[in-house]
């Protein structure tokens, strides 16, 4: 192997595949990434076995071949280098060598025959999207997935084909955050539901170019996302995605509409007043204003702004989790949203008040239940939802 690329294009190609390489793995080839030429093309992959990713570069190539390099050691040099041209070149000797005008540098390469092969399946279905609107969905919700190994299927995103209208869902099981769309095509017979790994996603929004398509293949348990320089190709999270219809609040009555980028620099303020164990602040909300407050006992410390809103009732308390509040509302768009409420211990509906005729966005959040007496060996418990899989 032996290729002319300048500093600048290849360190944006590593960074687009490192985000796949394990940091921890007994494996260790896992921990490199496939450089393969052909053509004047530089084919580079990595993979973790669930999740693979192959993009390509034009390079200015003198002689063909293959290695796998370990990632980390590779990306850390590259970034260090001026902005020049680099010569890479492979040796006899089972090394890598990176030149430049003022420098040489040699990495030892591990057997590319060890570097797991890569086959994509053909899958059951496909189609395009438009990849400005898939990493909009993407982004809307990727928020809002859970951290909990112990529920695999609440890791990923819920992606939910139906005749003319695709949903991706996302939950904690303390906040939901939904997003539909009718801009897309399917047939009359399309019904599917995967979870996709947020990894994948991540993935693909490091790739993803503006006005883009992206081609789609879905198989029974893998999904394929094709774009213009890379292939990513995921296993899907294996289970059934709760029930999270059943969930949705349908008696929410008293709606609250108040400035959003008012609400959250208010929250940003007060909240850091509150305590470090629960994050909780207060909405006090009346018909014209809204209260927010919040206390840390420990150390004495309390806040409180109040800002204008309208309010259908007379008098509400509800507690939140500030953090999680400011991410609902930082995921919404416009001057203005509404809070649909019931009372101070259920689930609020989260809406912009701007609607695009062909999207729908909702963000569910649950409360902290306040206890007037709260100290710190009774902190406020913050409430869950118990999902059915039906």
């Amino acid at each position: 192997m032996n290729f002319s690329v300048s500093k600048k294009d290849f360190f944006e190609a590593l960074q687009k595949v490192i985000g796949v390489v394990p940091q921890k793995t007994t494996i260790s080839i896992l921990t490199c990434i496939l450089m393969d030429l052909r053509n004047g093309i530089l084919h580079l992959t990595g993979t973790d076995l669930e999740i693979s990713i192959t993009t390509t570069l034009s390079v200015n190539s003198e002689e063909e071949g293959s290695v796998a390099i370990p990632a980390k050691i590779l990306l850390e040099i590259v970034r260090e280098l001026p902005d020049v041209p680099l010569q890479i070149s492979s040796d006899a000797d089972n090394k890598l060598i990176i030149k430049t005008e003022k420098g040489e540098y040699k990495l030892a390469t591990q057997p590319k025959e060890d570097f797991p092969k890569i086959s994509v399946e053909e899958g059951e279905l496909a189609f395009q999207l438009d990849s400005e609107l898939l990493s909009h969905m993407a982004e809307k919700t990727m928020f809002a997935v859970s951290n909990d190994e112990l529920r695999p299927a609440l890791t990923g995103i819920n992606m939910e084909l139906l005749p003319g209208e695709m949903r991706f869902v996302a939950t904690d099981g303390h906040r939901l955050a939904k997003i539909t769309t009718g801009n897309i095509l399917l047939g009359d017979d399309v019904r599917r539901n995967l979870i996709i790994p947020t990894k994948t996603l991540h993935l693909l929004l490091r790739n993803m170019q503006s006005a883009e398509k992206c081609g789609i293949q879905i198989g029974e348990d893998h999904i394929v996302f094709s774009l213009q320089n890379a292939i990513i190709y995921s296993k899907l999270i294996s289970g059934t995605y709760p029930n999270y219809e059943r969930v949705l609040p349908k008696d929410n009555d008293k709606y609250l509409q108040i400035n959003r980028e008012l609400l959250i620099s208010s929250l940003r303020r007060v909240s850091i007043f509150s305590s470090s164990l629960t994050r909780q602040v207060r909405l006090i909300v009346s018909n014209t204003e809204v209260t927010i407050r919040s206390e840390d006992i420990e150390f004495g410390a309390e806040a409180k702004e109040v800002i204008p809103a309208k309010f259908s009732d007379s008098w509400l308390q509800i507690g939140y989790n500030s953090i999680y509040l400011m991410d609902v509302l930082r995921h919404l768009v416009g001057e203005e949203i509404i809070f649909e409420l019931k009372d101070g211990t259920s689930a609020a509906i989260i809406r912009q008040v701007e609607k695009d005729e062909k999207e729908d966005v909702l963000m569910l959040l649950m409360p902290i239940r306040i206890n007037e007496e709260n100290d710190n060996a009774n902190p406020p418990q913050e409430s869950e939802y118990s999902y059915s899989a039906e």
